[in-house]
């Protein structure tokens, strides 16, 4: 460690003049089957009506295309 080192970060990085904003959480409206595994039964079928329905799109992992209810 070097003697009479005085540096600090806080003091040399300016404060942010506006606060940062993020954009807000949409609806999901694309599924991947393993997150439907973690869905609570009630939950889980409401989602799968809305992919029957084709609201909501399934995504297929090997193909890395997204499945299509005709």
């Amino acid at each position: 460690m070097i003697e009479g080192n005085t540096y600090n970060r806080e003091s040399t990085m300016p404060k942010r003049k506006e606060p940062e904003k993020f954009a807000l959480k949409g609806d999901k409206d694309c599924w991947h089957p393993y997150s439907l595994q973690v869905l609570s039964p009630s939950k889980f079928s409401v989602v799968v009506g809305k992919i029957l329905g084709g609201q909501y799109g399934l995504l297929v992992s090997r193909a890395g295309k997204r499945a299509t209810v005709n």
